[in-house]
């Protein structure tokens, strides 16, 4: 059977009837797959702060408490999305797409009423290089008979460029804004990824850090990128942005300076190469946070062209504030545990083989 598809005459009926207002006045009624967890979390406080009509789509199990006082439809995607047909939106924000039958579903869904779609997809769609990539580079495919219903985090680049595909198949190129975000860091990521260093730079003493201060690194906070999605929602936008931090704009000695400074304690910093990390068994990326052994094929995922994106409003906070934030968010969580970084012990046993050496 062929798929049923909504080509562009169809669209520009939509858009029409269902972006007249939005295009008339600044408010819009808005939709969103997910939305109740950090960069979703934030873009939502943001729409409802600048007087959006919002309704949350989600599965009630993460900060289900959050945004009392908006409408709240519970299901899962991949079996409830005939909900969301009866959900009247200008707009959809989708910020928990993982797997292309979902989105699918939820595109075929919405695809009569709304004027613009905005998906939440990331870098990792793209095909390691050598070289920098924009948007225009080659993305990932998914190998032959993978599955398209399943989150195999493995693939997860891979997924997200083909949710990306069916957007634009089913809703047309008009509606479809695919926002590629970097690694995002701020309050309440549960990955942890930047939040360990401020946190083991309070803790103060020698710090084992990776390779050198002009290691680059790349990312976003949470917050700019929910602003810059916010700015989306009534700019007459389409198309494909990476959205995440300027590149070759940072290097890690501005993380842990940034650290010290939120922290205010004056720690010391022994920088260990990547081979003998290596030798060490220490973890890259999740155990020692933003390091990647040095790699020509991982060097374009520092490099992320996001010209587009400054072009259309993107605009990137101090890192000293995120820090900070970061920091005083941790402080106040009942569960000091992070789901990233060396534990004390085996970071005590790393200096001491480097001093040994």
């Amino acid at each position: 059977m062929r798929r049923k598809t909504w080509g562009p005459a169809f669209a520009t009926k939509v858009c029409e009837r269902a972006g007249r207002a939005g295009r008339e006045g600044s408010l819009m009624r808005i939709l969103f797959l997910g939305g109740t967890s950090f960069a979703g979390r934030f873009t939502a406080e943001m729409a409802l702060a600048a007087g959006h009509s919002i309704v949350f789509f989600h599965r009630g199990k993460t900060n289900p408490s959050l945004f009392p006082d908006a409408r709240h439809v519970l299901g899962e995607r991949s079996s409830d999305a005939a909900l969301l047909r009866d959900i009247e939106a200008d707009v959809v924000i989708d910020t928990s797409g993982y797997t292309p039958d979902a989105v699918a579903a939820s595109a075929r869904a919405v695809a009569a009423n709304v004027r613009k779609y905005i998906f939440m997809s990331s870098v990792s769609v793209y095909e390691s290089s050598p070289a920098p990539v924009d948007e225009s580079s080659p993305t990932q495919k998914l190998p032959e008979g993978a599955s398209t219903s399943e989150l195999v985090a493995e693939l997860y680049g891979p997924l997200k460029a083909r949710c990306e595909q069916e957007l634009l198949e089913i809703l047309g190129p008009e509606r479809v804004v695919i926002v590629r975000a970097g690694l995002m860091i701020g309050p309440y990521d549960y990955t942890g990824r930047f939040t360990y260093w401020p946190v083991r730079v309070a803790r103060g003493g020698e710090i084992l850090a990776p390779v050198g201060r002009d290691m680059l690194v790349q990312f976003i906070d949470a917050r700019d990128v929910a602003a810059w999605i916010n700015g989306a929602i009534t700019q007459d936008l389409n198309g494909t942005f990476n959205v995440t931090g300027t590149p070759r704009a940072l290097n890690f000695g501005d993380v842990l300076d940034a650290s010290r400074e939120a922290s205010g304690i004056d720690a010391r910093f022994t920088f260990v190469p990547s081979e003998f990390l290596q030798t060490q068994n220490v973890g890259e990326w999740i155990e020692l946070p933003l390091w990647i052994a040095d790699s020509d094929e991982m060097a374009s995922l520092l490099t992320i062209g996001t010209e587009r994106a400054r072009a259309t409003g993107l605009q990137l906070r101090s890192l000293t504030t995120t820090a900070g934030d970061v920091l005083a968010e941790y402080r106040r969580r009942p569960d000091p545990a992070l789901r990233a970084g060396l534990a004390p012990e085996k970071e005590a046993a790393v200096l001491a083989a480097w001093h040994a050496r």
